[in-house]
């Protein structure tokens, strides 16, 4: 190795040993000084399964910890788990948390004996033995016995619920050069496959340009030499593909790979909609030689593709950071029948339409992926709100996010702003070529634990607006429902929410929510048992928000000296405990005798049932609360100020797109595509003029044509 290539190998390793402090320093940031070594695994545990959470590797992960012993002294162990709705598969996670300040390595055999401690959890849940030992330790745990013991039963047909498990390790560890991929192995007939996310892995994913792995698929591993394909349309954004792929090997990449392959939104939407779809079905069984005649096939979209010639023709070989974008129930469906009917998928072939998006930039990347995908929908009953990361909701947020700042707090000699991140991966992206202090110069005025991406917003709103049952119900439908909530109340111009007094209203639901947070985990000697953290959390803030309105209809909680403050009263504090022991008792009894309460909490009933418990305001707090009307007033001058803040944005957009050549594309894309009115005409011409500076009204109407003919096919980037 060369010169070049030490100082190469040196940065890579600074660089890592920079990435595991501050992974360590997020980790403890969780817990209060003097914690034990459990509750810092824990932290550990749930600081990365957020994580993997945004990387889209989990959707709904819930920590959860069981140290035991089986027959023989044999190891027990699970850190956390999540049923995939839309693959049917089970993911347990396991942990390796070393928190010493040195980077340490990880080699095959600690890794092996980790999985095996997985492994044997799964064996004595699947045959019940372990069903006594884990209810004492923990509902939760209980409850995931339960699930795995239900789900591996055989069915009907003799196949199981459960279509694969997939384990993963989790470690602030690098993995050792020696230790090459695991491989696949079984129990009890259901194929195991092993992950492992060491401290090299973690990085690489905050890295990506899309926040998330960038998932590399062989499709020479599935049809010998690969899928036959053709060019079908080529831009300077994207390479557009038409693909055939057998309906064995879709299965079979279904089966391995899972709910990954799924944007998200085809995701949330394939996993309430019910899979199996009886026309899919009846076409596999009756007419398989019609099904590519009879089906539409799926969409997907890729980072890159590798096409080779071959002596039949070009074979898409490969393709990175593949996405179905439309076909989620056909994909599903076929893996569902040769899985658990054990259907020959022999003569089955699906269509499949591949766009190459070949855009560097982060947030274009995202909005290209997203375009194509609605899209690609647009048929289906996938609404717009799914499609909501666009939305000027989110560009709102995003812009006074980064204007205005949180004053200093905590003896800080600094203001700091909370950083809302509307396209995935945003925060770390922009430190990615960051010099070492610019890094921590960023950091300092980013605090991480600052951050909030959409789907934290969305908990924290829904909590609000009294819909714990709905936050409880996973990140992904949680987020649908906010945004249909949202683009019923936004109306044409969106003053209700694009104003500096809703964002701070956000923050300081952000703060009650992360403060209900620390104070539920520390309350783990006292009145919280350890499981249900979350769900409690949503249902307390509601709770408070009810209280609020039927004992003091005439008062609000001053949500402005939240922001000021940046953290609560001991009068609000005082009531958020109160609250938080009523509704840790009451959504763990249901109604049912042994129902899951994580299934429970996702009612209305249940809602309805932490509704009716009386609670008083307390003295202190109801001293605090400002008059309704005042509150009114103030939203009102917001929207008002929101209202001349959306004129001048308007024209600096207006002019933005024209140095970007915007209108002059605009006018000749209607001139062969879409005639506009000649008002409408007149003005896109005067705006593609040098130094033309619109009216209010007139930079509002060209805003409005434009985003009518995006959604009729024009594209800015274009």
């Amino acid at each position: 190795m060369g010169f070049i290539d030490d100082l190469r190998q040196a940065g890579e390793e600074s660089d890592l040993e920079d990435f595991h402090t501050e992974l360590l320093a997020d980790v403890r940031a969780r817990v209060p000084d003097g914690c034990d070594s459990d509750e810092l695994d824990f932290a550990f545990v749930c600081e990365v399964g957020g994580r993997l959470l945004d990387a889209e590797e989990f959707q709904d992960f819930i920590p959860c910890r069981y140290v035991g012993l089986g027959p023989r002294n044999k190891k027990l162990r699970v850190d956390g788990y999540e049923f995939d709705e839309a693959d049917d598969s089970i993911r347990l996670l396991i942990a390796d948390f070393g928190n010493k300040h040195v980077l340490e390595t990880i080699i095959r055999t600690r890794a092996e004996s980790l999985f095996t401690q997985l492994k044997a959890f799964v064996d004595e849940s699947a045959t019940g033995r372990i069903w006594t030992s884990a209810s004492e330790s923990s509902d939760q745990i209980g409850e995931l016995c339960s699930l795995i013991k239900q789900k591996h039963s055989v069915k009907h047909g003799g196949g199981r619920s459960v279509s694969r498990y997939r384990f993963y390790l989790i470690t602030d560890s690098k993995l050792s050069d020696r230790v090459k991929d695991l491989p696949e192995d079984e129990y009890d007939g259901v194929p195991v496959e092993y992950h492992i996310w060491d401290i090299s892995r973690l990085k690489a994913v905050s890295s990506s340009i899309l926040g998330t792995e960038e998932l590399e698929i062989d499709f020479t591993e599935f049809v010998e030499g690969g899928l036959p394909c053709l060019k079908a349309s080529k831009s300077d954004d994207y390479d557009g593909f038409l693909c055939v792929i057998p309906g064995d090997a879709l299965a079979e990449l279904y089966d391995r790979f899972g709910s990954r392959l799924l944007e998200g939104n085809v995701r949330s939407f394939l996993s309430t909609s019910g899979k199996i779809n009886r026309g899919i079905q009846g076409t596999i069984r009756a007419e398989p030689g019609r099904f590519f005649v009879y089906n539409n096939g799926i969409s997907a979209t890729a980072t890159s593709a590798d096409v080779r010639m071959s002596e039949n023709g070009p074979r898409l070989c490969s393709a990175r950071y593949l996405q179905i974008v439309n076909g989620g129930q056909t994909t599903a469906s076929l893996q569902i029948a040769k899985r658990k009917d054990n259907a020959s998928l022999e003569g089955i072939h699906v269509q499949m339409k591949l766009s190459v998006v070949k855009a560097k930039d982060t947030e274009l990347l995202d909005s290209m992926i997203q375009n194509i995908a609605k899209f690609s929908n647009s048929q289906n009953k996938v609404s717009d709100a799914d499609f909501f990361s666009n939305h000027p909701f989110h560009r709102a947020m995003e812009r006074r996010s980064r204007s205005i700042k949180a004053p200093a707090s905590g003896g800080a000699q600094f203001n700091t702003f909370w950083f809302y991140e509307r396209a995935r991966g945003q925060y770390l992206n922009m430190q990615s070529h960051m010099t070492l202090a610019q890094k921590r110069s960023f950091q300092r005025e980013n605090p991480r634990a600052q951050l909030i991406t959409k789907t934290d917003l969305a908990k924290y709103e829904n909590s609000w607006l009294m819909l714990p049952h709905v936050v409880s119900r996973g990140a992904q439908k949680n987020f649908v429902v906010f945004a249909e909530y949202v683009g019923k109340e936004y109306g044409a111009d969106g003053y209700k929410f694009d104003n500096d007094l809703y964002f701070k209203e956000v923050v300081a639901r952000a703060i009650l929510f992360k403060f209900v947070e620390k104070m539920v985990s520390q309350a783990k000697a006292t009145w919280y048992g350890g499981d249900y953290r979350a769900q409690i959390v949503t249902y307390t803030l509601a709770k408070l928000a009810s209280v609020i309105e039927t004992e003091a209809p005439r008062l609000t909680l001053d949500l402005k000296s939240v922001w000021t403050r940046q953290s609560i009263t001991l009068g609000l504090a005082g009531q958020l405990e109160e609250i938080a022991k009523v509704v840790a008792r009451t959504i763990t009894i249901p109604p049912v005798p042994q129902m899951n309460v994580g299934e429970w909490c996702k009612k209305e009933d249940c809602w309805d049932g932490v509704w009716s418990q009386k609670i008083l305001l307390t003295p202190a707090l109801r001293s605090e609360l400002i008059s309704a009307e005042e509150a009114s007033l103030d939203g009102k001058d917001a929207r008002q100020q929101g209202e001349e803040d959306s004129k001048i944005n308007a024209v600096i957009e207006v002019v933005r797109l024209n140095e970007l050549g915007c209108w002059r594309r605009l006018s000749e894309w209607c001139a062969k595509f879409s005639a506009i009115s000649g008002t409408d005409s007149d003005l896109v011409r005067s705006a593609s003029r040098r130094g033309w500076i619109p009216s209010d009204r007139q930079a509002n109407r060209l805003i409005q044509v434009l985003r009518r003919k995006e959604h009729e096919g024009f594209r800015i980037g274009k």
